[in-house]
């Protein structure tokens, strides 16, 4: 179970996030939406250890820290170490846990988001889609227990903005971690959550994903997405 108690979050005399309570179960995809400047990064900044808070985030009861579990972020600036070649950011966060890499997971990961010709490169020779690509293999490589995404599909193009998704999906149920991933693709967010988490300048609000009882292999389907989307644009909208 991953919970946030009493979370409170501010910097320059500005509180971003007040008094911010959740509780969603272990091994959920829990998508964050909100309008700009509602704290979503500085949110998943905050779990990762980013950013001073108040308040308590856990996880299974115990306090989620750098030291005391196993977390990814992949940032919206994509992280990367340019003076590391792409194999090696894509290996450097399993060698900075200690985990032993699994070689065979690492080729599917690049064949599938199309890195396998690009591991010599550096970071200054990869397009934004590139490097977005490469961040989200080094976190899949990791044997984790928390997963931070913020915005990490949104760099991508539509061919393989799909296709890394479903490499997501496919890992994710082999391996069900809880995920809490920041979009602006309310789509996205229906696609690919169990839960939503709105972002208001009032209360937060919390809800099941109108399509949580549809397998993520039919939620692509035009009548069974199209109505959720409108009914998610319906709430959006009254709450921005």
């Amino acid at each position: 179970m991953f919970e946030l108690e009493h979370l409170t979050i501010g910097y320059a005399k500005r509180q971003v996030i007040t008094d911010l309570s959740l509780t969603i179960p272990e091994q959920t995809i829990l998508a964050i939406l909100g309008p700009s400047g509602s704290g979503k990064t500085t949110l998943l900044n905050a779990i990762a250890g980013l950013l001073p808070h108040s308040g308590g985030i856990s996880l299974n009861g115990k306090p989620v820290t750098p030291k005391q579990a196993t977390l990814a972020l992949v940032p919206q600036d994509y992280g990367l170490l340019p003076w590391k070649r792409v194999r090696q950011n894509i290996e450097l966060g399993a060698k900075l846990k200690g985990q032993k890499l699994d070689t065979k997971k690492v080729q599917q990961l690049c064949a599938t988001l199309e890195l396998t010709d690009i591991l010599t490169r550096y970071p200054s020779q990869l397009s934004g889609g590139q490097k977005q690509r490469v961040a989200l293999a080094r976190a899949f490589a990791l044997t984790l227990d928390l997963l931070l995404l913020d915005e990490a599909f949104s760099a991508l193009d539509t061919v393989i903005k799909r296709r890394a998704q479903q490499l997501f999906l496919a890992q994710w149920q082999q391996s069900p971690v809880t995920t809490l991933m920041v979009t602006h693709d309310l789509k996205e967010a229906l696609q690919l959550s169990d839960q939503i988490l709105i972002l208001t300048k009032d209360q937060p609000r919390l809800i099941e994903n109108p399509l949580q009882e549809v397998s993520f292999t039919n939620r692509d389907r035009p009548e069974i997405l199209a109505p959720a989307l409108t009914k998610l644009e319906g709430l959006v909208a009254t709450l921005w």
